[in-house]
């Protein structure tokens, strides 16, 4: 083939990996996921805007992104929310590289993403309810969480540990894991608490117990067990109701809100979308681990909306706070339009 030729093919190959069409369904109606018909429903248009940029640069490596995102969507989403959180950032990713998730180019990180599920006999959150919500216990949704938190982070430290510390390019590299929680139907109004539970375990419980009896440790930055996980990003509000917060939407929607200034201030919000105010990376926090093999740059995740937990070893640790409160949790409500 001249070479002409050659570089003309890939340049449109390079193309069209650079637009993938999330959103034309290419399985089975009886596939796709909840979340994605409530993504191509008509008043969804500023949702799929938002997504659209999210994904701009973003590599479908091996060909199965789309049908990922329409089947399952929570993991693609979140890949898709961090990919425009690492372009804000300025950090560039490779994606020559096959794993983890994301390798950054010029700097010594990987990030590999994560979702905690639902337990196998709970209701999903697609199928959340008011009941289900309004009926919440916090002791018992907090532990809850944390339960399904530590499922998550555990298939990606042995991921780690099976495989990515053996590729020559994660030498010297730290290793962070990113979590959105789906755990439960109330996973948006839990904030990060059992997060702060499973890494530095604050009361001192040493391990939570599943409904079978079995022990989960917690505390798990409390020492060098895991020293091969640098740290932990995390959010509770990276979910659908972050694109409609960015977007610009057709119709009305509610957003109940809460932020906390200065870790002890409850700032609650109640406002129209023409009103709300959020940014991409607002929810986001940043847990480290002062027992890591490769310590993280936490400069390079300087940015307001990012909430950043730096420990120490004797158990002390900084945080960071935005001068406007951090969010916490967020839920979104449509407004029906009466018809005549």
């Amino acid at each position: 083939m001249p070479s002409g030729v050659l570089v003309t093919v890939l340049g449109a190959f390079r193309e069209r990996l650079q637009k993938m069409d999330l959103f034309t369904p290419i399985i089975g109606a009886e596939r796709l996921h909840h979340n994605f018909l409530a993504t191509i429903k008509p008043n969804a248009a500023g949702v799929r805007d938002v997504l659209s940029s999210w994904a701009d640069g973003f590599r479908d490596r091996d060909g199965k992104f789309v049908e990922e995102f329409q089947s399952t969507y929570n993991s693609s989403f979140l890949e898709l929310y961090l990919f425009a959180v690492f372009k804000q950032l300025g950090l560039k990713m490779d994606f020559h590289l096959d794993a983890p998730d994301f390798v950054a180019v010029g700097h010594p990180l990987a990030i590999e993403a994560a979702i905690a599920s639902h337990a196998q006999d709970d209701v999903p959150e697609w199928e959340k309810t008011i009941k289900g919500v309004a009926d919440m216990d916090i002791e018992t949704a907090q532990r809850q969480s944390t339960i399904r938190l530590s499922n998550a982070l555990m298939g990606k430290s042995e991921a780690y540990l099976r495989r990515y510390a053996t590729l020559s390019h994660m030498a010297g590299r730290a290793y962070v894991v990113a979590i959105a929680n789906y755990g439960r139907q109330d996973f948006n109004l839990l904030g990060d608490v059992a997060m702060q539970h499973l890494l530095y375990d604050p009361e001192d419980k040493q391990h939570l117990l599943k409904a079978n009896g079995a022990a989960v440790p917690i505390g798990l930055f409390n020492s060098d067990a895991y020293a091969h996980i640098s740290a932990v990003m995390f959010s509770s509000v990276a979910t659908f109701g972050k694109t409609r917060a960015l977007g610009k939407h057709e119709g009305e929607f509610i957003f109940r809100a809460t932020r906390i200034r200065n870790d002890v201030e409850p700032i609650r919000i109640l406002a129209r979308n023409s009103e709300y105010k959020e940014s991409l990376t607002d929810g986001l926090r940043l847990f480290t681990n002062p027992y890591a093999q490769v310590p993280l740059d936490v400069q390079r995740f300087n940015d307001p909306g990012i909430r950043r937990h730096v420990a120490e070893k004797d158990g002390r640790y900084t945080v960071t706070c935005h001068p406007d409160g951090d969010l916490c949790m967020r839920m979104v409500q449509a407004l029906l339009q009466k018809k005549d």
